[in-house]
């Protein structure tokens, strides 16, 4: 999903495929270049192969580049505030055409890029509250937390196990968003399906804590975990797996335990997304714009669906999840809103 960039600091980058000639730059990170095609660099919060929120931004600008449609440099492992300050500062000094601050702790240093680099065009993420913060050089991006959730607990509900147990990190208001999303999406898949309460460890990279939470949701007689991809995630593999438990919301690559147990989740596309931006790039009129990853605009997909054994998943729960879709999209299916303190 979703903002979750909570990642320490790393010196590890990225390697950005390139179609063109690629070298290194100074400090270090991957760099390529095609002229007449625009220069795009992205700084992340975590690492670039971390199969979440991180991964989706380095995902978007390496396919658009193999499409021929950008240069592009991937930053990753960016976590302090003084760091993101000098690396957003450094591309735009370097005549970058486009720098995305993948990462809600960012926004300010993105916007302070901003006002002191007002030819260059940059991207600030963070909760709804940023779609109102657009300037005339900065474009905001945030993502439908609810949506996200919904469709996990439609999967989820199609799996036809229960009770379902909720394990994650810090109780954001965007996290409990998605988990308010996803409990109404599993019962519209399975009315009878029994939610526990969520266990919240306050941590997204504490693999230990996780594993915690895990076994006290198996012990309370958990049949599925739904959780997120996130630092703690193998905490929440290795648990699930140990006790012979369905996971649902981790990516395949998070670790073997995962592999073995988890079902499916849902994964932000960002690379609709960034076309968009290239193409308003191109047409110079970028700028002054905020945009909601959804549904609607493929931006919000089901990936990573195990049709395996054990749990075993309708042989055609894809097409079950693209009517759903189809259904949200038309307004035959709404998604009740969610309120702060519900």
């Amino acid at each position: 999903m979703a903002f979750l960039q909570r990642m320490k600091i790393v010196a590890v980058l990225a390697v950005v495929a390139s179609l063109g000639v690629s070298a290194c730059s100074s400090d270090g990170s991957a760099t390529s270049s095609e002229p007449g095609k625009p220069r795009v660099a992205i700084v992340l919060g975590g690492r670039a192969n971390d199969g979440g929120f991180s991964q989706a931004g380095a995902d978007a600008v390496t396919a658009l580049q193999k499409e021929g449609l950008l240069n592009g440099q991937i930053r990753d492992s960016v976590t302090s505030s003084a760091d993101a300050d000098r690396v957003l500062g450094q591309y735009a000094a370097e005549g970058y055409d486009l720098v995305i601050g993948w990462g809600i702790g960012f926004a300010d240093q993105v916007f302070r890029a901003g006002t002191q680099f007002p030819d260059t065009h940059f991207v600030a993420t963070g909760g709804l509250d940023i779609l109102g913060k657009a300037t005339k050089n900065v474009e905001t991006w945030t993502y439908d937390a609810q949506q996200l959730g919904y469709l996990t607990g439609y999967l989820a509900g199609l799996a036809q196990l229960s009770p379902v147990g909720v394990v994650d990190g810090e109780q954001q208001p965007f996290i409990l968003a998605q988990w308010d999303g996803f409990a109404q999406g599993l019962k519209a898949a399975n009315p009878t399906a029994a939610l526990l309460p969520p266990i919240y460890t306050g941590s997204f990279e504490d693999a230990s804590k996780a594993g915690q939470a895990t076994t006290g949701q198996v012990s309370a007689g958990a049949k599925l975990i739904a959780t997120n991809a996130e630092g703690y995630s193998t905490g929440v593999a290795a648990a699930a797996k140990s006790a012979n438990v369905a996971t649902i919301g981790m990516s395949a690559v998070t670790s073997e335990a995962a592999k073995a147990v988890n079902i499916g989740r849902v994964h932000t596309d960002m690379t609709p997304i960034l076309r968009e931006w290239i193409s308003r790039l191109t047409k110079k009129t970028f700028g002054a714009k905020g945009t909601t990853s959804t549904i609607a605009n493929h931006s919000l997909v089901a990936t990573d669906i195990a049709h395996g054994p054990a749990p075993a998943l309708p042989p055609d729960v894809e097409t079950r999840l693209a009517d759903l879709a189809q259904q949200l999209q038309a307004g035959t299916v709404t998604i009740t809103p969610w309120k702060p303190g519900k």
